[in-house]
């Protein structure tokens, strides 16, 4: 798929395909674009046409009319549709560069893999692919919401509520946040409000939360001993849109006994980390071709 994009190349980039959002990490200018992963694609007399990517198709998610759907081409930390991920990241590319034509440019893209790896010197030491990303939140969010108060929100609500709301694990010594959520009624089929608790959002995402903690201990479980020893000492970084989920890393620590800290920038790490690779591939070469 890659090598079609090359005509459309201008200088060495870094790409960062995320599930829920795309970052384009240009050499010498450091990260120039941050938009959601969605395309919204018109079906024209059998005909599919791009007619948005990025910010403007994300607002038509739950949105379209029968012939446009709006589409996340990544889901569940993989790719799940090329050809529309394909016309994304040439969209994506254009945006940042007009020009056409450069010879022989060099692109890194960091291609989810819904997976956890342990790595130590320039190698995957124990790898186990799990599928669960924000958007698996998202649909936890809908299925509560729906299971309790009888009410259908969409992709975009339950986004904003994770954002607003979602927590690995709600303190009941705490005040308690809360918000109004606005949907269809499933038994009348009218418009209607409810108000839903960070409690209740934490209830709901008891699953996924409970399978990212699954994944981190069974890799902590097949690392090897002296790989062990340097994580007590350093502990867990946690990167990633899910790392701003409120109290993950209470939760981790709690169910590791590790410290657990969020990096900086978490949303940004992947296209940072890809960029640094990038800014310095002489010297990471080797490491870069024996890892994959």
């Amino acid at each position: 798929m890659f090598s079609r994009l090359l005509g459309v190349m201008s200088a060495d980039m870094a790409i960062d395909l995320g599930t829920a959002n795309t970052l384009v990490y240009v050499k010498g200018r450091g990260i120039v674009l941050e938009e959601p992963s969605v395309v919204a694609i018109a079906d024209i007399k059998g005909r599919k046409t791009v007619l948005a990517v990025g910010e403007e198709a994300k607002h038509m998610l739950g949105r379209t009319p029968g012939n446009i759907s709006a589409i996340r081409p990544l889901r569940d930390g993989v790719i799940a549709d090329f050809e529309v991920a394909e016309e994304m990241i040439k969209h994506f590319i254009r945006k940042v560069h007009n020009r056409r034509g450069f010879a022989s440019p060099l692109i890194i893209v960091c291609v989810p893999s819904g997976s956890t790896a342990v790595i130590s010197l320039g190698g995957i030491v124990y790898s186990r692919s799990v599928r669960v990303g924000g958007d698996k939140m998202d649909e936890a969010i809908i299925s509560y919401i729906r299971r309790t108060h009888n009410l259908l929100i969409g992709e975009s609500s339950a986004e904003r509520i994770k954002l607003e709301l979602g927590a690995a694990w709600a303190d009941p010594a705490q005040p308690v946040p809360s918000r109004e959520v606005k949907g269809r009624d499933l038994i009348n089929g009218v418009p209607r409000e409810v108000t839903v608790t960070q409690a209740q959002i934490a209830e709901s995402l008891m699953e996924p939360v409970s399978q990212i903690i699954e994944a981190v201990k069974v890799a902590l479980e097949n690392t090897p001993p002296e790989l062990a020893a340097d994580i007590v000492d350093k502990g867990i970084v946690l990167t990633g849109g899910g790392a701003l989920l409120h109290r993950l890393d209470d939760v981790l620590r709690e169910a590791t006994g590790l410290p657990v800290v969020v990096a900086e920038e978490p949303l940004r790490c992947v296209a940072l980390g890809t960029g640094r690779a990038l800014e310095e591939i002489k010297r990471l070469k080797s490491v870069l071709s024996s890892m994959y």
